[in-house]
């Protein structure tokens, strides 16, 4: 400092600046610039705007520069099937599959196989942090261990049951449960019908926009009294009042006791349609004892 005058520093400039800039010295429009692009370890997904599509790879190569990627992905036409299967290709670099950190937690993944919501971040945050030691949770729809990891290691309940039936995904959930050393989670491979287990749990975690088609099996898995976490989409109109009042009537149907029904947005999903989580505090009652799926341990 000289004079009272602070000395000007160099700050990291927006990479949304640098991206434009670079893209106009391709000779590519600014208006080639995604909006938006979500970064899972050193690959970049993103969607590539109609202007830019028929030189889309040069906006790959662009972007996977600017940004520092090993790797850059269209994110085609979202999710399809019942495994939520991404539809993209490779624009530019070498490989799919990452590690992506996420609040400490390694996830290792395959961008081409597995869909990856870093939207999510803050509801499993949130979770992590209101399940106790002593409690069970039963996860119906694992994932690559999305809840599941990171609630084992942040609130080291006694066990996590983790069911999953997309066979790449549950190869990656036993890698991360290893990697994290997440040993209180146990890992069930195949349709939670068939694999959750019944009368042991505090916490449900529902993490599917089909889980109210699987209430049931929800209802069957808690011990007496707990938490039933219900993901679904939801118009942007229904959240919270007629969410809370669906998907506890559906609850009902399937054998619980519903004492509470809150409703809380986890994202916007599309200009009127939300993801929203509505959270049942239930007690099993007597048509939630039937049904298949093994029995905890004592």
């Amino acid at each position: 400092m000289d004079g009272g005058v602070l000395e000007a520093r160099d700050r990291p400039r927006d990479p949304r600046e640098v991206l434009a800039e670079r893209l106009a010295a391709e000779g590519l429009p600014r208006d080639a610039s995604p909006r938006r692009w979500e970064r899972l370890g050193d690959v970049v997904v993103l969607r590539v705007p109609s202007i830019a599509r028929e030189r889309a790879r040069d906006l790959g190569r662009v972007v996977g520069e600017v940004l520092h990627a090993r790797t850059v992905v269209e994110d085609v036409s979202g999710v399809h099937g019942p495994f939520r299967t991404p539809d993209v290709r490779v624009l530019w670099g070498d490989g799919t599959e990452t590690e992506h950190v996420e609040d400490g937690i390694r996830f290792r993944l395959d961008v081409a196989k597995i869909m990856f919501s870093s939207g999510n971040l803050a509801e499993r945050t949130s979770l992590a942090a209101r399940v106790r030691p002593s409690e069970v949770v039963v996860d119906l729809f694992a994932g690559i261990g999305y809840f599941a990891i990171p609630v084992a290691v942040r609130a080291r309940p006694s066990r996590v049951y983790a069911c999953e039936a997309n066979p790449a995904a549950f190869a990656y959930l036993e890698a991360n449960i290893r990697r994290n050393r997440a040993s209180n989670v146990v890992p069930l491979r195949g349709d939670c019908r068939e694999t959750a287990p019944a009368g042991v749990a505090e916490w449900v975690l529902m993490g599917h926009f089909d889980a109210p088609r699987y209430l049931d099996v929800a209802v069957r898995a808690l011990r007496d009294e707990g938490r039933i976490l219900v993901h679904g989409l939801f118009p942007r109109e229904d959240v919270p009042g007629r969410a809370e009042a669906e998907v506890a009537a559906a609850a009902r149907s399937a054998g619980a006791d519903v004492l509470e029904a809150r409703a809380r947005v986890v994202k916007s999903y599309a200009p009127s349609i939300r993801h929203a989580v509505v959270e049942l505090r239930a007690r099993r009652g007597p048509k939630g004892l039937s049904g298949r799926g093994p029995s905890g341990p004592p």
